[in-house]
C-alpha cells in the first residue's frame, strides 16, 4: 500500500518551494509514496488588511491520514498560523519534519543559512576591500530573515566594521518592489552611496541592480551587490547574481527519507549551502553563453504571461457568458478540456456544497465562512487532457477524500492543492496531480484570486437577471388577475409575432368581455366584481396553454393571443363557457358568470399592426355581445 506524506507550505517562494518538492518527488518515487501538498498565499487588501482566508487549505488535512508531515512554518509569513499548525501536527503525534525552522518534537533539516551568509558577506570585505555596507532585509517576525541580518552584522563585526543604520532596510516581505523602491530610496540621498547592499533574496539583489543602473551607476564597477537563495534567474540575469545556493532539493529529499524511513528517534540534518560568487560582486567578468541565450527568451517571457492574462480572461467569460449552474459546468469542463496549459493534464476543480446551492439558488444564502464543509462538488474534472463525464465533473465527494476517485491510481503522484477564495469567502480548491505550473511566477495567486471573483461575478449576474425578470414581473403583471397588463402585451406580443413569423406558424387572437359586469358590481357589490375578473383569469389559465399571453385589457375585457396549433382551433370558446358554468355552480355564485368572444386566426407579417387586429376581434365580441343581451336574463 502507497504511503502519502503531506506538505504544509506557501507559494510566495516559488524557486525555493519548487527545487524542495523536487526533492521530495524524488525521494518519493524511490519509495512509492503519494506527496500531498497544501500551499497558500498570505496577502493584502488594498486597505492594508492582512487576508489570510486561504490558509484554509490546511484545514484539508486530516494528519492522522498521513505516514508524515513536512512543516515549512518559514514560508507561512504569519506566525499564528505556523503555531496552530504546529500544536495540530504534535497533537495527532503523526512524524513530522520541520524545514529550516528547528521545532521541539519535530524533526529538522535545514541548510546552514546562517554560516554562509556570514561568509559571503566577509568575501566582499576580503576579497574586494568592501568597508561600506548597506542591507535590505526581509520580514521582522521571521526565523530566517533575522537569522540572514544577525550572519551580516556579525562579519561586519568580526572586521570591525560599524553597522550604518540608516543604510538598513529592515521589516521587507521578500518582494522585489519593495528591495527596488527602498534601493531608489537609498541611491537618490545626497549622501555618498554604499560600496556594497547585502539582500535577503536573489529577488531584491535583482531589483538593487535595476535601481542602480537607473541611477548611473555600474554593478559591479561602482556597486557590489549580493543575494541568497540562487533562483534560476540568479545566473541568468546580466549581471548574473552572485548568491547562495541553499541546496533545497536535497532538503527535500532528506526531509521525506526521515519520515519514509520511520526512525523513531528525532533527527536534526543540517545541509551544506554552496555560495556562487557571480558577476554583480566582480568575480566573474564576461557573460556567459547562457546568459546571452535567456536574454533572447524575454519576449518568450511576456508572450506567456499575456497569454495567462487571456486565459484568465476567457474562464471569466465563461461564467459570464452562461445563465445557470447547469449550463455553467458543461461549459467550464469543454473551456478546459481545449485550454489547460497552466492547470496541467490532470485536474480538477472543487467547490464547496453550499457554494454550489447559492451559485443553482440565489434566494440560498450561505455565511462567509473559512472552512470546508463536509461535501465538495466537483465543477470541473480534467484527466488526460480530457473532460470526464458529466457524472463524474458533477459528482459531490466527501470533503475528507480531497480528490475525485478517477485521479487515484496505483502509480505515486504529487497533489497539489491551492485554495479558492473571493476575499473573505472561501469557495473551493484547486487539485492538480503531478503538475506544479500554476506556482510558476506566482500566477497561482493570481488564478485563484480570478477564479474565486469569477463565482462571485456569475452569482451577481444570476442575482441581477432574477431581479430584473421580477422587475419586469411586477411592471408587466395585473395586480387582480394576476394576467399580464396592457404593458406586458406591448413587450411581449411582438416577439410573439416575430417568432410565429419565423416558424410560420398562424396566430390565435381573441378578446373576452365578462357579461353583465356592471349589474354584479351594482347589486352584489366590487369584492364580487373582483371574483368575477379572478375567475375568468383562472379559467383562461386553464384553458389556454403557457405559450399563450393572457392580458387584462380593462376593468372586465381580455385578451388572449398565440400560435395556432397545427390541428387548428381547438373549441376554446367551448371550453371557457363550459368551465365559467361549472364555477358559478361550485362556487354558488348568486349569478351566472359568462363572457362574450370575439376570435381571428391570421398569418402574420412583418410590422403587423397589432391595435388594428385587437379592434377588428373587439369588433367580433361586441356583435356577440349583442346577441347575449337580446338573449339575456337579468342576473338575481
Amino acid at each position: 500500500m502507497k504511503k502519502k506524506i503531506a506538505v504544509i507550505t506557501s507559494g510566495w517562494s516559488v524557486d525555493y518551494v519548487l527545487s524542495t518538492l523536487q526533492g521530495m518527488e524524488k525521494m518519493c518515487r524511490k519509495r512509492n509514496a503519494d506527496l500531498y501538498v497544501f500551499t497558500s498565499y498570505k496577502s493584502f487588501e488594498s486597505n492594508g488588511i492582512p487576508n489570510t482566508t486561504g490558509f484554509s487549505i490546511y484545514d484539508l488535512i486530516d494528519p492522522v491520514e498521513y505516514d508524515g508531515i513536512v512543516f515549512m512554518p518559514n514560508l507561512l509569513n504569519d506566525n499564528a498560523r505556523a503555531e496552530k499548525e504546529r500544536k495540530r501536527i504534535l497533537k495527532s503525534g503523526v512524524p513530522a519534519v520541520s524545514i529550516n525552522t528547528p521545532l521541539e518534537g519535530f524533526h529538522y533539516v535545514g541548510s546552514s543559512n546562517h554560516d554562509v551568509c556570514k561568509n559571503l558577506v566577509s568575501h566582499l570585505i576580503e576579497q574586494h576591500g568592501i568597508k561600506e555596507f548597506a542591507y535590505i532585509g526581509g520580514p521582522g517576525d521571521n526565523i530566517g530573515s533575522k537569522s540572514h541580518f544577525n550572519a551580516f552584522k556579525e562579519a561586519l563585526a568580526e572586521h570591525g566594521i560599524p553597522v550604518t543604520e540608516d543604510r538598513l532596510f529592515l521589516n521587507g516581505d521578500w518582494s522585489y518592489e519593495f528591495a527596488y523602491n527602498k534601493a531608489q530610496e537609498l541611491f537618490s540621498r545626497k549622501k555618498k552611496n554604499p560600496e556594497a547592499v547585502v539582500c535577503i533574496n536573489d529577488w531584491a539583489a535583482m531589483a538593487v541592480a535595476k535601481a542602480a543602473l537607473e541611477h548611473h551607476m555600474d554593478v559591479p564597477g561602482d556597486l557590489k551587490v549580493v543575494g541568497f537563495d540562487d533562483i534560476s534567474f540568479a545566473s541568468l540575469s546580466i549581471p548574473s547574481i552572485s548568491t547562495v545556493n541553499i541546496r533545497a532539493d536535497k532538503i527535500g529529499e532528506e526531509a521525506v527519507k526521515i519520515l519514509l524511513e520511520g526512525s523513531g528517534n528525532l533527527q536534526s540534518k543540517k545541509i551544506k549551502a554552496v555560495p556562487y560568487y557571480r558577476q554583480s560582486c566582480g568575480c566573474v567578468k564576461e557573460d556567459s553563453q547562457t546568459q546571452k541565450i535567456h536574454s533572447m527568451y524575454s519576449p518568450q517571457k511576456i508572450d506567456l504571461m499575456q497569454r495567462f492574462a487571456s486565459h484568465l480572461r476567457h474562464i471569466e467569460d465563461v461564467f459570464i457568458r452562461n445563465g445557470d449552474i447547469g449550463e455553467l459546468e458543461p461549459a467550464l469542463n469543454e473551456y478546459f478540456e481545449k485550454r489547460h496549459l497552466f492547470e496541467g493534464n490532470d485536474f480538477a476543480i472543487l467547490i464547496k456544497d453550499e457554494v454550489i446551492k447559492s451559485l443553482a439558488n440565489v434566494n440560498y444564502s450561505y455565511l462567509t465562512s473559512t472552512r470546508y464543509g463536509s461535501r465538495m462538488r466537483v465543477l470541473v474534472n480534467i484527466k488526460n487532457g480530457k473532460a470526464e463525464s458529466k457524472e463524474l465533473s458533477s459528482q459531490v465527494i466527501p470533503t475528507k477524500d480531497l480528490i475525485p476517485p478517477s485521479m487515484n491510481d496505483e502509480k505515486p503522484g504529487t497533489f497539489l492543492f491551492i485554495p479558492i477564495f473571493n476575499q473573505n469567502y472561501l469557495q473551493g480548491y484547486y487539485v492538480s496531480k503531478n503538475h506544479h505550473g500554476l506556482l510558476n511566477d506566482k500566477i497561482a495567486y493570481n488564478w485563484s484570486r480570478d477564479f474565486g471573483a469569477s463565482i462571485e461575478k456569475f452569482k451577481q449576474t444570476i442575482s441581477y437577471k432574477l431581479m430584473s425578470e421580477r422587475l419586469t414581473v411586477l411592471s408587466t403583471q395585473d395586480a387582480l388577475s394576476g394576467l399580464l397588463n396592457r404593458t406586458g402585451l406591448e413587450l411581449f406580443a411582438g416577439k410573439l409575432l416575430e417568432k410565429n413569423i419565423s416558424a410560420n406558424k398562424k396566430t390565435f387572437i381573441m378578446f373576452v368581455d365578462i357579461n353583465d359586469m356592471k349589474v354584479i358590481n351594482d347589486r352584489h357589490g366590487h369584492l364580487h366584481g373582483d371574483l368575477a375578473v379572478k375567475t375568468v383569469s383562472e379559467v383562461l389559465n386553464e384553458v389556454f396553454p403557457k405559450s399563450f399571453l393572457k392580458i387584462r385589457w380593462g376593468g372586465d375585457e381580455f385578451i388572449v393571443i398565440g400560435p395556432l396549433p397545427a390541428a387548428g382551433r381547438p373549441g376554446y370558446q367551448e371550453k371557457i363557457t363550459e368551465k365559467l358554468a361549472l364555477r358559478t355552480k361550485s362556487m354558488s355564485l348568486p349569478y351566472p358568470l359568462s363572457v362574450s368572444m370575439g376570435e381571428k386566426s391570421f398569418m402574420p407579417k412583418e410590422n403587423e399592426n397589432l391595435m388594428k387586429l385587437i379592434e377588428e376581434v373587439d369588433s367580433i365580441m361586441y356583435k356577440k355581445k349583442q346577441e347575449y343581451h337580446k338573449n339575456q336574463r337579468t342576473p338575481q
